[in-house]
């Protein structure tokens, strides 16, 4: 990893080719998300490679929001931060509108009775329930707040889920992603994974993914502990570190 005064330069491996990435340089001391960007490109160049390595054409593309429609789209507590601080960064009315969406969305989740399930998570949750939970949520067909005209208007800062989950199978079958008929591509690395495992390490909690509908909601209740600083350079390699583990 080489610095500049205003990038950061990294070279890795990924799927036995050789890659460099450059991302915005990062303060001295960091909240979690401003390392995103970081990882951002990283995770970017990395599904460049799987998509290439698998030879299959991707079905999705701009229209396509069967996805933005009704999955939970999980989300890590650095992704709610950063998610929470674009809301509040955009132009009025946008981010009135958006808000609104977000607060539908919570509200729905609550008269469902799933808010608790995604917002208190259970250690101890069996694959069988998670799918279950999964399945109600799919059912009450809570659209993404940042969808507009079947676009994602975030398309940039999207969440790590959205940029990996690349359909390889007809469009028409993501309508129903429980049957197990829609196949995507492999992807070579998981940065959501190291996500979760450096944000334990550093908050000292165990740190589940959420909806990303339950981003600002997250975020508000522990805005305290995603705004801790770290030393960003000690943060990346750990990062990187752990997304070479995985």
């Amino acid at each position: 990893m080489s610095q500049s005064r205003s990038k950061v330069r990294i070279e890795l491996t990924v799927l036995g080719e050789r890659i460099a990435v450059e991302a915005p340089k990062p303060p001295d001391r960091a909240r979690l998300d401003e390392l995103l960007p970081l990882l951002h490109a990283i995770d970017n160049a990395a599904i460049d490679q799987s998509v290439a390595r698998s030879g299959k054409p991707i079905s999705c593309c701009k229209g396509c929001s069967t996805c933005c429609r009704a999955q939970p789209v999980p989300i890590t507590p650095p992704e709610a931060y950063a998610l929470f601080r674009l809301v509040r960064a955009l132009p009025e009315p946008r981010r009135t509108t958006v808000r609104a969406a977000f607060a539908d969305r919570v509200q729905r989740l609550r008269e469902a009775g799933l808010f608790d399930a995604f917002w208190q998570r259970d250690a101890a949750l069996d694959r069988d329930r998670a799918r279950s939970i999964a399945q109600q949520y799919f059912q009450l067909g809570l659209v993404c707040p940042f969808l507009e005209n079947d676009a994602c208007g975030i398309y940039v800062e999207r969440p790590f889920v959205c940029r990996q989950y690349l359909a390889t199978t007809p469009a028409e079958l993501c309508a129903d992603p429980f049957s197990g008929a829609v196949e995507t591509v492999p992807m070579a690395l998981t940065p959501a994974h190291a996500t979760l495992k450096i944000a334990q390490s550093k908050i000292g909690t165990p740190q589940y993914s959420i909806p990303l509908v339950l981003a600002l909601e997250y975020a508000e209740a522990h805005r305290e502990e995603l705004e801790r600083k770290y030393p960003s350079e000690e943060l990346a390699r750990s990062w990187i570190a752990a997304l070479a583990a995985e």
